[in-house]
Protein backbone atom coordinates (compact mmCIF):
# COMPACT_ATOMS: atom_id res chain seq x y z
CA UNK A 1 0.00 0.00 0.00
CA UNK A 2 1.30 3.45 -0.83
CA UNK A 3 1.38 6.48 1.39
CA UNK A 4 0.48 9.69 -0.42
CA UNK A 5 4.03 11.04 -0.28
CA UNK A 6 5.31 7.98 -2.15
CA UNK A 7 2.93 8.34 -5.11
CA UNK A 8 5.30 10.60 -7.01
CA UNK A 9 8.02 7.96 -6.95
CA UNK A 10 5.61 5.19 -7.88
CA UNK A 11 4.47 7.07 -10.99
CA UNK A 12 7.96 8.11 -12.05
CA UNK A 13 9.11 4.49 -11.78
CA UNK A 14 6.16 3.17 -13.80
CA UNK A 15 6.50 1.88 -17.34
CA UNK A 16 4.08 4.40 -18.82
CA UNK A 17 5.90 7.41 -17.39
CA UNK A 18 8.47 6.89 -20.17
CA UNK A 19 5.77 7.33 -22.85
CA UNK A 20 5.19 10.76 -24.43
CA UNK A 21 2.04 12.22 -22.81
CA UNK A 22 0.38 12.65 -26.20
CA UNK A 23 0.50 8.88 -26.72
CA UNK A 24 -0.93 7.86 -23.33
CA UNK A 25 -4.48 6.52 -22.88
CA UNK A 26 -5.93 6.59 -19.35
CA UNK A 27 -8.87 4.36 -18.41
CA UNK A 28 -10.61 4.61 -15.05
CA UNK A 29 -13.58 3.17 -13.22
CA UNK A 30 -15.92 5.52 -11.35
CA UNK A 31 -17.35 4.14 -8.08
CA UNK A 32 -14.63 3.40 -5.56
CA UNK A 33 -12.01 4.96 -7.83
CA UNK A 34 -13.09 8.52 -8.63
CA UNK A 35 -15.72 8.55 -5.88
CA UNK A 36 -16.22 7.01 -2.47
CA UNK A 37 -18.67 4.11 -2.34
CA UNK A 38 -21.78 5.23 -0.44
CA UNK A 39 -24.90 3.39 0.81
CA UNK A 40 -27.12 4.96 -1.87
CA UNK A 41 -25.48 5.03 -5.34
CA UNK A 42 -27.76 7.90 -6.31
CA UNK A 43 -25.93 10.06 -3.75
CA UNK A 44 -22.46 9.32 -5.10
CA UNK A 45 -20.33 12.15 -6.46
CA UNK A 46 -16.81 12.24 -7.83
CA UNK A 47 -14.16 13.79 -5.64
CA UNK A 48 -13.59 17.37 -6.86
CA UNK A 49 -9.84 16.83 -7.11
CA UNK A 50 -10.38 13.81 -9.33
CA UNK A 51 -12.66 15.74 -11.69
CA UNK A 52 -10.22 18.62 -11.81
CA UNK A 53 -7.35 16.28 -12.69
CA UNK A 54 -9.35 14.57 -15.44
CA UNK A 55 -10.42 17.91 -16.94
CA UNK A 56 -6.76 18.86 -17.25
CA UNK A 57 -5.67 15.48 -18.57
CA UNK A 58 -8.16 15.67 -21.44
CA UNK A 59 -6.02 18.43 -22.94
CA UNK A 60 -2.69 16.74 -22.22
CA UNK A 61 -2.86 13.05 -23.15
CA UNK A 62 -4.20 11.00 -26.05
CA UNK A 63 -7.47 9.90 -24.48
CA UNK A 64 -9.25 9.78 -21.12
CA UNK A 65 -11.87 7.04 -20.77
CA UNK A 66 -14.27 6.46 -17.88
CA UNK A 67 -15.33 2.81 -18.15
CA UNK A 68 -17.95 2.05 -15.52
CA UNK A 69 -20.85 -0.20 -14.68
CA UNK A 70 -22.93 2.95 -14.36
CA UNK A 71 -25.18 3.68 -17.28
CA UNK A 72 -23.96 6.14 -19.89
CA UNK A 73 -26.69 8.59 -18.83
CA UNK A 74 -25.52 8.46 -15.21
CA UNK A 75 -21.90 9.02 -16.24
CA UNK A 76 -22.88 12.12 -18.19
CA UNK A 77 -24.20 13.60 -14.94
CA UNK A 78 -21.37 12.33 -12.75
CA UNK A 79 -18.45 13.26 -15.03
CA UNK A 80 -19.54 16.46 -16.82
CA UNK A 81 -16.25 17.06 -18.61
CA UNK A 82 -16.09 17.79 -22.31
CA UNK A 83 -13.72 15.54 -24.22
CA UNK A 84 -13.81 12.54 -21.89
CA UNK A 85 -15.02 9.30 -23.43
CA UNK A 86 -17.76 7.84 -21.21
CA UNK A 87 -18.50 4.13 -21.58
CA UNK A 88 -21.31 2.77 -19.44
CA UNK A 89 -22.61 -0.66 -18.47
CA UNK A 90 -19.06 -2.02 -18.33
CA UNK A 91 -18.72 -1.61 -22.08
CA UNK A 92 -20.99 -4.58 -22.69
CA UNK A 93 -22.71 -4.83 -26.08
CA UNK A 94 -26.47 -5.01 -26.23
CA UNK A 95 -27.51 -8.64 -25.76
CA UNK A 96 -28.93 -10.56 -28.68
CA UNK A 97 -32.62 -11.47 -28.64
CA UNK A 98 -32.27 -14.78 -26.78
CA UNK A 99 -29.80 -13.28 -24.31
CA UNK A 100 -32.05 -10.29 -23.70
CA UNK A 101 -35.00 -12.59 -23.13
CA UNK A 102 -33.02 -14.66 -20.61
CA UNK A 103 -31.99 -11.52 -18.74
CA UNK A 104 -35.55 -10.17 -18.70
CA UNK A 105 -36.89 -13.45 -17.30
CA UNK A 106 -34.16 -13.45 -14.67
CA UNK A 107 -35.06 -9.88 -13.72
CA UNK A 108 -38.68 -10.81 -13.22
CA UNK A 109 -37.83 -13.79 -11.04
CA UNK A 110 -35.15 -12.09 -8.97
CA UNK A 111 -37.39 -9.09 -8.27
CA UNK A 112 -39.76 -11.45 -6.46
CA UNK A 113 -36.89 -12.88 -4.43
CA UNK A 114 -35.45 -9.49 -3.52
CA UNK A 115 -38.82 -8.28 -2.28
CA UNK A 116 -38.28 -10.69 0.63
CA UNK A 117 -34.81 -9.29 1.50
CA UNK A 118 -35.05 -5.85 3.16
CA UNK A 119 -32.45 -3.42 1.85
CA UNK A 120 -31.76 -5.32 -1.38
CA UNK A 121 -32.85 -3.98 -4.77
CA UNK A 122 -32.51 -4.58 -8.48
CA UNK A 123 -31.08 -2.13 -11.00
CA UNK A 124 -31.91 -2.95 -14.62
CA UNK A 125 -29.48 -1.59 -17.21
CA UNK A 126 -29.37 -1.91 -20.99
CA UNK A 127 -27.00 -4.89 -21.12
CA UNK A 128 -26.90 -6.15 -17.54
CA UNK A 129 -28.60 -6.12 -14.17
CA UNK A 130 -27.19 -5.26 -10.76
CA UNK A 131 -28.38 -6.67 -7.45
CA UNK A 132 -27.49 -4.16 -4.74
CA UNK A 133 -27.39 -5.34 -1.13
CA UNK A 134 -25.17 -2.85 0.72
CA UNK A 135 -28.09 -2.02 3.03
CA UNK A 136 -29.21 -5.63 3.51
CA UNK A 137 -28.26 -8.04 6.29
CA UNK A 138 -26.80 -10.62 3.91
CA UNK A 139 -23.31 -11.55 2.77
CA UNK A 140 -22.24 -11.71 -0.84
CA UNK A 141 -21.91 -15.47 -0.71
CA UNK A 142 -25.41 -15.78 0.72
CA UNK A 143 -26.85 -13.54 -1.99
CA UNK A 144 -25.09 -15.57 -4.69
CA UNK A 145 -26.60 -18.74 -3.23
CA UNK A 146 -30.06 -17.14 -3.20
CA UNK A 147 -29.95 -16.21 -6.89
CA UNK A 148 -28.09 -19.26 -8.23
CA UNK A 149 -31.26 -21.28 -8.94
CA UNK A 150 -32.49 -18.37 -11.08
CA UNK A 151 -29.28 -18.44 -13.13
CA UNK A 152 -29.22 -22.16 -13.80
CA UNK A 153 -29.94 -22.96 -17.43
CA UNK A 154 -30.06 -19.33 -18.53
CA UNK A 155 -26.47 -18.88 -19.76
CA UNK A 156 -25.96 -15.81 -17.61
CA UNK A 157 -22.89 -14.91 -15.59
CA UNK A 158 -22.91 -13.39 -12.09
CA UNK A 159 -19.97 -11.41 -10.70
CA UNK A 160 -19.79 -10.64 -6.99
CA UNK A 161 -18.35 -7.22 -6.24
CA UNK A 162 -18.50 -4.69 -3.43
CA UNK A 163 -22.00 -5.35 -2.05
CA UNK A 164 -23.34 -5.80 -5.57
CA UNK A 165 -23.77 -8.70 -7.98
CA UNK A 166 -23.67 -7.95 -11.68
CA UNK A 167 -25.60 -10.33 -13.93
CA UNK A 168 -24.87 -10.33 -17.66
CA UNK A 169 -24.21 -12.56 -20.63
CA UNK A 170 -20.92 -14.52 -20.35
CA UNK A 171 -17.62 -13.14 -21.63
CA UNK A 172 -18.83 -9.55 -21.61
CA UNK A 173 -17.00 -6.95 -19.56
CA UNK A 174 -14.37 -4.29 -19.38
CA UNK A 175 -11.55 -6.41 -20.74
CA UNK A 176 -13.52 -7.31 -23.85
CA UNK A 177 -14.59 -3.69 -24.29
CA UNK A 178 -11.00 -2.45 -24.20
CA UNK A 179 -9.85 -5.25 -26.50
CA UNK A 180 -12.33 -3.94 -29.08
CA UNK A 181 -11.49 -0.27 -28.51
CA UNK A 182 -7.79 0.21 -27.86
CA UNK A 183 -6.20 -1.37 -30.96
CA UNK A 184 -7.90 1.29 -33.09
CA UNK A 185 -6.39 4.01 -30.90
CA UNK A 186 -2.85 2.61 -31.29
CA UNK A 187 -1.71 4.00 -27.93
CA UNK A 188 1.92 4.33 -26.98
CA UNK A 189 1.00 3.38 -23.43
CA UNK A 190 -2.03 2.63 -21.24
CA UNK A 191 -2.73 3.26 -17.56
CA UNK A 192 -5.90 1.95 -15.92
CA UNK A 193 -7.52 2.41 -12.49
CA UNK A 194 -10.01 0.04 -10.82
CA UNK A 195 -11.21 -1.19 -7.46
CA UNK A 196 -13.66 -4.07 -7.86
CA UNK A 197 -14.29 -7.48 -9.38
CA UNK A 198 -15.56 -6.06 -12.65
CA UNK A 199 -12.14 -4.43 -13.11
CA UNK A 200 -10.30 -7.76 -13.03
CA UNK A 201 -10.73 -8.38 -16.76
CA UNK A 202 -9.50 -4.83 -17.43
CA UNK A 203 -6.37 -5.47 -15.40
CA UNK A 204 -5.85 -8.77 -17.22
CA UNK A 205 -6.22 -7.20 -20.64
CA UNK A 206 -4.09 -4.11 -20.00
CA UNK A 207 -1.47 -6.29 -18.33
CA UNK A 208 -1.22 -8.37 -21.50
CA UNK A 209 -0.47 -5.43 -23.82
CA UNK A 210 2.84 -5.21 -25.65
CA UNK A 211 2.98 -1.42 -25.21
CA UNK A 212 4.07 0.07 -21.85
CA UNK A 213 1.24 -0.23 -19.35
CA UNK A 214 0.49 0.36 -15.69
CA UNK A 215 -2.43 -1.10 -13.74
CA UNK A 216 -3.47 0.86 -10.65
CA UNK A 217 -5.49 -0.91 -7.98
CA UNK A 218 -7.61 1.28 -5.69
CA UNK A 219 -7.78 -0.66 -2.45
CA UNK A 220 -10.54 -0.89 0.14
CA UNK A 221 -11.46 -3.36 2.90
CA UNK A 222 -14.09 -4.77 0.50
CA UNK A 223 -11.72 -5.48 -2.40
CA UNK A 224 -12.07 -9.05 -3.72
CA UNK A 225 -9.26 -11.50 -2.99
CA UNK A 226 -6.23 -11.34 -5.26
CA UNK A 227 -7.72 -8.53 -7.37
CA UNK A 228 -4.52 -6.50 -7.25
CA UNK A 229 -2.02 -9.37 -7.49
CA UNK A 230 -0.75 -8.19 -10.87
CA UNK A 231 -1.26 -4.44 -10.42
CA UNK A 232 1.83 -2.27 -10.74
CA UNK A 233 0.66 0.33 -8.22
CA UNK A 234 -1.87 -0.01 -5.38
CA UNK A 235 -3.26 3.14 -3.76
CA UNK A 236 -5.44 3.46 -0.70
CA UNK A 237 -8.91 4.53 -1.78
CA UNK A 238 -10.21 7.30 -4.05
CA UNK A 239 -8.28 10.11 -2.35
CA UNK A 240 -4.93 8.49 -3.10
CA UNK A 241 -6.25 7.67 -6.56
CA UNK A 242 -6.92 11.38 -7.00
CA UNK A 243 -3.42 12.20 -5.75
CA UNK A 244 -1.96 9.89 -8.38
CA UNK A 245 -4.08 11.55 -11.06
CA UNK A 246 -2.65 14.89 -9.93
CA UNK A 247 0.87 13.51 -10.30
CA UNK A 248 0.05 12.32 -13.84
CA UNK A 249 -1.19 15.84 -14.62
CA UNK A 250 2.07 17.39 -13.41
CA UNK A 251 4.09 14.83 -15.38
CA UNK A 252 2.09 15.53 -18.55
CA UNK A 253 2.30 19.30 -18.15
CA UNK A 254 6.07 19.00 -17.85
CA UNK A 255 6.16 17.11 -21.16
CA UNK A 256 6.66 13.62 -19.83
CA UNK A 257 9.61 11.78 -18.31
CA UNK A 258 11.29 13.73 -15.52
Amino acid sequence: MLQTERIVGAWRNSAVSKVPPGELVLVTDFDGTLSEVVPDPAQSVALPEALQALSRLVRLIADVIVLSSRTAEQLEQLVPISGIRLIGDGGRPMPRHAQKEALEHFNGDVAVLLARIPGAWLEVKPASSAIHFRNAEVTGEEMLAFIQPLLDGRRLAADLGRKVIEVHVPNAGKGNALAALLPGEDPGGVVCFGDDENDRSMFDYVGSLDVPHTCVGVASPEAPDHLFDHCDIVVDGPRESGALLDEIVEWAEAGGEQ
